[in-house]
């Protein structure tokens, strides 16, 4: 992704920061499940598990997780200001929580975690990014830590990918939403960059992860795991 093209999504979300948590439940198919399944996966033999969240962006994932690991300590990152004001106004007063409003594939993380997560974020990235992205999330794992990515894959070949979007759109048509309202969500969409469900687990195998698997898939929607 180009500056200029990087600048204009980080605009496009802090646009939108204070819509995209109704927006994203509407438009995201069985949200709950699709969630939910990242979220059952999230396990951990400490009580405090250091939580790395890359695109937290409002912090809806990153509260689902806080209810399962209460005592965690979260480091949420975040290239979109208004989004991550929005995620330090719902934790506010909490002392484990870390904000960092800076581009993930630039930002030099900070040690070793336990735990790193992402949702509906990475898919945004060119595909020597994700590539570099997974390897980069392996060398900050502790050993026997986790990475979980709740995201979107392109199809295999044209038919499935023209299933895929087909399914997406009668989502979004079907939400409820105001015109514009419908028609920023589709503007993101312009933006969005998935690889295949291939490409990513081979990728993830590169990195080192192993127990790689899809634990979750319902058209492009897909849960991603590796362990270290």
């Amino acid at each position: 992704m180009s500056p200029k093209e990087q600048n204009l999504l980080r605009k496009k979300f802090d646009d939108a920061a204070y819509e995209y948590n109704k927006d994203r439940k509407a438009i995201i198919p069985h949200f709950d499940t699709y969630y939910g399944t990242l979220v059952q996966l999230s396990e951990s033999k400490i009580d405090n598990p250091r939580i790395l969240d890359l695109g937290a962006g409002t912090g809806l994932l990153t509260q689902l997780l806080w209810e399962k690991h209460p005592k965690a300590r979260f480091q949420l990152v975040d290239m979109a200001e208004e989004m991550l004001n929005i995620a330090k106004n719902q934790f506010s007063g909490q002392k484990n929580f870390e904000y960092i409003n800076e581009d993930y594939l630039k930002y030099d993380f900070d040690g070793l975690f336990d735990m790193i997560v992402s949702s509906l974020s990475i898919h945004h990235l060119n595909h020597s990014d994700i590539k570099s992205l997974y390897q980069k999330a392996y060398d900050h794992l502790k050993p026997e830590g986790i990475f979980l990515n709740a995201d979107e894959v392109i199809g295999p070949g044209s038919y499935s990918e023209k299933m895929y979007q087909k399914n997406w759109l009668e989502v979004i048509d079907q939400a409820g939403l105001e015109e514009n309202d419908k028609k920023v969500i589709l503007e993101r969409m312009e933006f969005d960059n998935p690889a295949t469900l291939e490409d990513n687990i081979k990728w993830l195998h590169e990195a080192g992860f192993k127990d790689v698997d899809v634990y979750y898939k319902y058209y492009n929607f897909v849960v991603l795991y590796g362990r270290k």
